[in-house]
């Protein structure tokens, strides 16, 4: 789990999965960063982005491939 994560991380993505290994890891390795600031600061934003994400993106793509008719 830890190179497809790694990787996916690596590659500039924010997403909720690889915050839970990144802050958790940080933490473990001993950086200055409070389990608080972690939720706080990154994991709730991060998750109602995500969230909030693939609800627009859905939606959109519900809507344009059903609701619209063939003439």
């Amino acid at each position: 789990m830890w190179i497809p994560i790694g990787m996916f991380f690596a590659l500039g993505f924010e997403h909720t999965v690889v915050n839970m290994w990144l802050f958790p890891t940080a933490i473990l390795s001993g950086a200055n960063v409070s389990i608080y600031e972690w939720w706080v600061w990154n994991q709730i934003p991060v998750t109602i982005g995500n969230i909030f994400g693939a609800m627009v993106l859905n939606g959109t793509l519900w809507y344009y491939t059903h609701t619209l008719q063939k003439e």
